[in-house]
């Protein structure tokens, strides 16, 4: 008996997003999103929407369910909270598998509604299942734990086309879920992924020699002040690029020389020192600034919104950020910081 869906819910007259907008990625995004300007797409959960009205704002969920269009308003809430009611929702409104077996998409999107995760980790697993694995969604758990060599050579054919890295991206993922789902199928064959070699990637060593650091410096040197003045806040404070991009005024007291990052992976907020140096940059840049903006780096082509997602100049022979991340934390090795003091200087 096929299951019965959830009633439509009339569409609003504007569709979401159309007019090139960016997704919102965070909490700040969302905070920032100017009243009644209408719908506004979340990044990492197709389908989700926040409706920002003029008094109000509500996050919503629509999918196509066998060629059905189904709406469902979650409310008001948390963009974080959003992603979780959301992939749980989706994962009610799927069709029941043929036979009631699990499909691996279900099995994903179950895993996705149900772990506590970040919304970049969230985004990347999401990705994961589209960009690789899409022809194995409608497949059950059942078929893949059978299909040792098939999936072996999966494996294989992503390291090839793709490179190592993503390859073991994509079957952590593929094996977390597949474990994950087996707690609550104990009659599910064993992980198909105990036939493949998860290789661990060698990690990254991006730190900036001092010939390096010097050409960086006098490629930034041509860009604009805003340009300038980010992507020195990047490199003398060793931040994740999130974290400087959507600084507030309020998080920074050039006083006290002490920086407040409240956009941290996993949620969290942490403060760090600044040198000198960098308070006299960022009041010199406070003089140039918008004065009624609250972020330290606004967008210059949209009033009230921080800088754009991605901070990047590598056409200019600039970097990108994590190069500057990778940078400090070698530096701080090289002036004889123990690892206790530089994980809490980088926020780990």
């Amino acid at each position: 008996m096929s299951r019965k869906l959830p009633k439509v819910i009339p569409m609003p007259a504007r569709q979401a997003a159309g007019d090139g907008r960016k997704a919102l990625r965070t909490q700040a995004d969302a905070d920032a999103v100017p009243p009644g300007s209408g719908d506004w797409s979340v990044e990492g959960v197709p389908g989700l929407f926040l409706r920002a009205g003029a008094r109000a704002r509500t996050y919503r969920i629509q999918r196509r369910i066998q060629g059905r269009l189904v709406v469902r308003v979650l409310g008001e809430m948390t963009l974080a909270q959003a992603r979780r009611e959301a992939m749980k929702v989706w994962a009610s409104l799927k069709p029941a598998p043929v036979e009631g077996r699990m499909t691996l998409e279900q099995a994903w999107a179950r895993y996705l509604s149900e772990k506590m995760l970040a919304a970049k980790t969230r985004r990347i697993y999401a990705e994961n299942l589209e960009r690789y694995l899409r022809d194995w969604k409608p497949k059950t758990l059942e078929e893949l734990g059978n299909d040792r060599a098939g999936v072996r050579a999966r494996y294989h054919d992503i390291v090839r086309r793709h490179g190592l890295a993503t390859a073991s991206s994509v079957f952590r993922t593929l094996r977390a879920v597949y474990r994950y789902m087996a707690r609550v199928q104990p009659d599910l064959p064993p992980p198909p992924t105990v036939a493949v070699d998860i290789a661990t990637p060698k990690a990254r060593d991006w730190a900036l020699s001092d010939e390096e650091l010097q050409q960086w410096w006098s490629n930034v040197q041509k860009l604009s002040p805003l340009k300038q003045t980010i992507w020195l806040t990047l490199l003398l404070t060793g931040a994740r690029q999130d974290s400087v991009r959507l600084l507030r005024w309020q998080d920074v007291d050039l006083e006290r020389k002490v920086m407040r990052f409240s956009a941290a992976k996993g949620g969290r907020t942490y403060s760090v020192p600044i040198s000198g140096r960098l308070a006299r940059l960022l009041e010199r840049w406070r003089e140039q600034c918008p004065p009624d903006s609250d972020w330290v780096f606004a967008s210059p082509v949209q009033p009230g919104q921080p800088l754009s997602v991605q901070v990047r100049d590598d056409k200019r022979g600039v970097c990108s950020p994590h190069h500057l991340r990778h940078t400090m934390r070698t530096r701080l090795a090289e002036c004889g910081a123990t690892p206790d003091l530089a994980r809490i200087a980088l926020g780990h």
